[in-house]
């Protein structure tokens, strides 16, 4: 079991906690905690965590306690580990939750532009196809979206388009990473895992569109982004749209 130090003055020695020093923290903790839920009027749900790793008789007895001192709506413990709970967690959330008033039409299920829809495809399959290898490192930026054009009014069933007839989309993409060896990864044994990056996130651009795709993927390194400013900035997708508004205004 971990120790808890509490720190002192600078030079001082650190000091471990005895057990009844960690629990009149504890109760401090509990306290701060009760005072401000007692001011809720809404459901309040106890959701002990990580239950996995704690005894029975153990877990119990805790319960019970927190119990008295507040009624909770539901008490459901789960361990994310092993996925227990949390499908009673999540349904017992929906239950409670009020029905409001409708923000957007039935089908529209996000208020985000397709380029950005897109983008987030690209790097999903970037984490599927990497693993733990490129965790957060990489950042994908839309540099050319070319949308086909309109469609003449929907044709009877029996004349649908075939798949090769569907129109095309072409999507240029960039992949920024921080370090050469990330790039490696990236690319690939002869640029194998790009392809097989770009192969998994056109065939889910392809079902968000509705059209056939030509995606294009190449991978840059872009030392540091993460603590850059202003090239995180960069990657929010209305500085993107404005950017080309203002270069489509300068041609």
């Amino acid at each position: 079991m971990e120790s808890q130090v509490s720190k002192s003055r600078p030079g001082a020695p650190l000091l471990e906690k005895s057990p009844t020093d960690r629990r009149r923290t504890l109760a401090t903790e509990d306290e701060f905690l009760f005072s401000l839920i007692r001011g809720l009027d809404c459901p309040v749900f106890l959701v002990p965590t990580k239950v996995d790793l704690v005894r029975k008789e153990q877990l119990l007895p805790l319960i019970d306690g927190l119990q008295k001192q507040y009624d909770f709506a539901e008490v459901i413990p789960v361990s994310a580990l092993k996925r227990d709970g949390l499908d009673v967690l999540l349904r017992k959330i929906v239950e409670v939750l009020p029905q409001g008033e409708r923000y957007y039409p039935q089908e529209q299920y996000t208020d985000q532009p397709m380029r950005f829809m897109v983008a987030e495809l690209i790097r999903e399959r970037i984490l599927v196809e990497t693993g733990e290898e490129v965790p957060y490192a990489s950042a994908v930026v839309i540099e050319r979206f070319e949308e086909p054009a309109a469609q003449p009014a929907r044709q009877p069933k029996k004349n649908a388009l075939e798949p090769s007839k569907l129109p095309l989309t072409r999507i240029a993409a960039a992949i920024y990473c921080e370090r050469e060896g990330q790039k490696a990864i990236l690319i690939g044994k002869g640029g194998a895992k790009l392809k097989a990056i770009g192969t998994g996130a056109r065939k889910q651009i392809e079902s968000l569109l509705g059209t056939r795709v030509y995606l294009e993927l190449r991978v840059i390194v872009e030392p540091g982004w993460r603590e850059s400013r202003r090239f995180v900035e960069s990657l929010d997708w209305r500085k993107q749209l404005q950017q080309l508004a203002d270069d489509d205004g300068n041609l």
